[in-house]
């Protein structure tokens, strides 16, 4: 069936109410970008285009195994619902469709082969730490085996890190159990790396809490960093009430505390004044 005017759908009793209701369904679909159907189709005067050759005419059978192939299972998905969208008349049902799509190409986007980076909330070390720490033990007279624990034990404890905190997670004993290594040895291996400046331990009752500088690890929000070196500046260093000055070889901290002085190493060097 040919073009229908507007005059003829008139004349055959089709309202000015049905004619601007159709007139809105067009600007839909052309907003959605679906095949835009004749008035005279919309109010039922005339037989539908879609089997017609066109957009409309699109078909997921014209896809080959090969052009599938080439694709992961999600993007195969949001490709033929690509299409499908295409041949939609309905332009609520194409932007549906749309949506889906986009869902499905999210999905293959973040498809991971083993491991879920994302996924756990991850920590983030510092080169200048992770450096500075290695140096040190080799700088520490000790052999490459202890070298090698010692890095190993670190690693543990940066990995149970507490959630935008400076404290490990896990005690000594709990070390013990991850690492396979002896108490005895665990012991001297915590005393060495708090020797160093690469942990904190700070007493809480009978038990001892590892500390790491956040501005060595951090896991948690990167906008809470600030407020967590602050913490652990004012409850591990205890800067709020000893003075702190700084010494340039970032290795040692110089603490005047009641007229004494004692050196302490410290992941970094900090310049800070005590308040009076």
């Amino acid at each position: 069936m040919g073009r229908v005017s507007l005059k003829e759908l008139r004349r055959s009793g089709i309202s000015e109410d049905d004619l601007q209701t159709a007139r809105a369904l067009q600007e839909a679909q052309r907003r959605a970008g679906a095949p835009v159907l004749p008035l005279s189709v919309i109010v039922g005067r005339a037989a539908s285009p879609r089997a017609s050759t066109g957009r409309s005419g699109a078909s997921v059978d014209d896809l080959t195994s090969r052009a599938l192939r080439r694709r992961g299972v999600y993007d195969q998905a949001a490709l033929l619902l690509d299409q499908r969208a295409l041949g939609e008349i309905d332009p609520e049902r194409a932007t549906k469709a749309r949506e889906a799509s986009r869902l499905a190409k999210e999905l293959s986007a973040s498809a991971q082969m083993e491991f879920d980076f994302f996924g756990g909330g991850n920590v983030s070390i510092a080169f200048q730490y992770h450096d500075a720490v290695s140096a040190r033990l080799q700088d520490a007279g000790i052999s490459l085996a202890k070298r090698n624990e010692a890095m190993a034990v670190l690693w543990i404890i940066t990995r149970h890190l507490a959630w935008q905190s400076y404290e490990c997670d896990k005690a000594a004993a709990d070390l013990c159990d991850l690492t396979g290594i002896g108490r005895s040895a665990m012991s001297r291996c915590l005393d060495l790396l708090e020797r160093i400046g690469a942990i904190r331990r700070v007493k809480v009752g009978r038990l001892k809490i590892i500390t790491v500088t956040p501005e060595g690890a951090f896991r948690g929000n990167v906008h809470e960093h600030g407020r967590t070196v602050e913490r652990y500046r004012l409850e591990v260093l205890k800067t709020g009430d000893i003075a702190i000055v700084e010494n340039p070889d970032w290795s040692r901290v110089e603490r005047q505390s009641g007229g004494e002085a004692t050196a302490t190493p410290t992941p970094r060097s900090i310049a800070a004044d005590a308040p009076k």
